[in-house]
């Protein structure tokens, strides 16, 4: 899973939670450390107010993922934490998935943290106050759509993605700001031209940056680094950005930043100006000077040259081809196979960022690892896949190879359903989770 960020839907998951009693585990992570970062963390939050003239300091939770263990800066409102010295302690209920988020559990909107944290202090607070500023979104007034990015994973999308990260990579390298601001014109002219060519990829691109992409700024700008170590932190980001992984739920970790690197120096209080309405690509162009006339193709492939488009095009060709066989593979394992078929409520769930590949529109996305909390129980899937319907109504793994009373297994998943439900074979030869009667 992610260490930067786990989100799937941005509404508010409701659940029935039960709190389990107090384990004896020891913490991941010294209790003296955890009150030392909380009160940290709120002393920069204070000191970065004027980020977004609010202190966005709130309820956060540290868990630990072995023993479900929570140690948390302050009480929730419904009594299920207990006081531990300065901190509250408690046990995160079995149905809710653990991860980088922020979520809404015990009268309050918590920003959890899964255990262990990042050795440096720099990537901790980071870390956190990305998760505090996704809990003070809706007090900002950003409700977002869930937005599919599909065209990432499709051929040319990924060539124009790629080129874009280059050329931003190589404004973070330019000794001269001139000419960092070449690429940065080069990096938003491969983004237009990947919107020319994907009918709606501008407004759904702007969804997942206006969500991830505002929340990893803020979270860089509160993490305590410099100019210099933010700029050579960015740097290796972008150096580290394996392109082997699907794009689709992970480029704007890396686009916002760097744009707000530059523009920041620029205007200081630029993120104030953006709304739930705001176009980031619309406001790039016009801060860097962005020639906003049509994108002619011989443009792009003589600036492409600049930044190994051949190079980046040919991989992705080969790619394509062994992409394709892989889709089908998919189809065949969720939509001809046997499988089972589990209707979805009010979900909370956790997945692996880099593994999101989307199917055709009417079929759905592939998740290869998530876990996924409901009123049914849990599902973990390792590795091997399941499939969200676009309607976030159901999701399908392979058939069931075991069940043993509550728990079921398949090939890299397993279900352990609450009491009330079973696994049953339908008349089409697929399986279903049902309540019983």
């Amino acid at each position: 899973m992610s260490s930067i960020r786990m989100k799937s839907l941005t509404g508010v998951w409701l659940m029935s939670l039960c709190l389990q009693a107090l384990s004896a585990q020891h913490p991941q992570m010294p209790v003296d450390s955890m009150r030392s970062l909380f009160s940290l963390t709120a002393a920069i939050t204070r000191a970065h107010i004027s980020l977004w003239d609010k202190d966005i300091y709130g309820p956060i939770m540290l868990v630990d993922p072995e023993s479900r263990e929570l140690y948390a800066n302050m009480p929730d409102n419904e009594g299920m934490l207990r006081p531990a010295g300065e901190m509250y302690t408690g046990l995160l209920p079995k149905q809710i998935p653990i991860s980088n988020t922020d979520l809404e559990w015990g009268g309050l909107h918590w920003a959890m943290i899964r255990l262990p944290l990042p050795k440096n202090r720099f990537d901790q607070l980071e870390l956190i106050t990305h998760e505090l500023f996704h809990a003070a979104q809706p007090a900002f007034g950003y409700h977002f759509r869930q937005e599919v990015n599909g065209h990432l994973d499709r051929r040319e999308g990924r060539v124009f993605l790629r080129l874009e990260l280059e050329a931003l990579r190589q404004a973070l390298l330019a000794g001269r700001f001139t000419r960092s601001l070449e690429h940065l014109q080069n990096a938003l002219l491969f983004r237009r031209y990947r919107h020319q060519l994907y009918r709606g990829s501008e407004g759904a691109e702007n969804q997942l940056e206006l969500l991830e992409g505002l929340a990893t700024y803020t979270g860089q700008m509160m993490s305590g680094r410099d100019k210099w170590q933010w700029r050579n932190y960015l740097q290796y980001r972008l150096g580290m950005y394996d392109p082997a992984h699907s794009f689709v739920r992970t480029f704007a970790y890396e686009t916002i930043p760097v744009y707000g690197f530059f523009l920041y120096h620029k205007e200081n209080d630029w993120n104030k100006r953006v709304t739930v309405d705001t176009d980031l690509t619309e406001l790039f162009s016009e801060a860097f000077g962005m020639d906003q006339r049509i994108i002619l193709p011989r443009f792009i492939k003589q600036a492409a040259e600049e930044y190994d488009g051949r190079r980046i095009a040919d991989e992705e060709l080969r790619r394509e081809i062994s992409h394709n066989a892989r889709l089908d593979i998919y189809r065949e394992k969720f939509l001809e196979k046997p499988h089972l078929e589990i209707q979805l409520g009010e979900i909370g769930l956790s997945f692996d960022l880099h593994g999101v590949i989307p199917l055709d529109e009417d079929e759905g996305v592939v998740y290869l690892s998530i876990e996924i909390g409901d009123h049914w129980g849990t599902l973990r899937v390792d590795g091997s896949g399941a499939l969200m319907r676009m309607d976030w109504r159901w999701v399908i793994v392979s058939q069931p190879l075991l069940v043993e009373g509550n728990h079921v297994t398949g090939e890299g998943w397993s279900l352990q359903l609450n009491e009330g439900y079973r696994v049953e074979e339908s008349r089409d030869g697929n399986y279903l989770v049902t309540r019983k009667q």
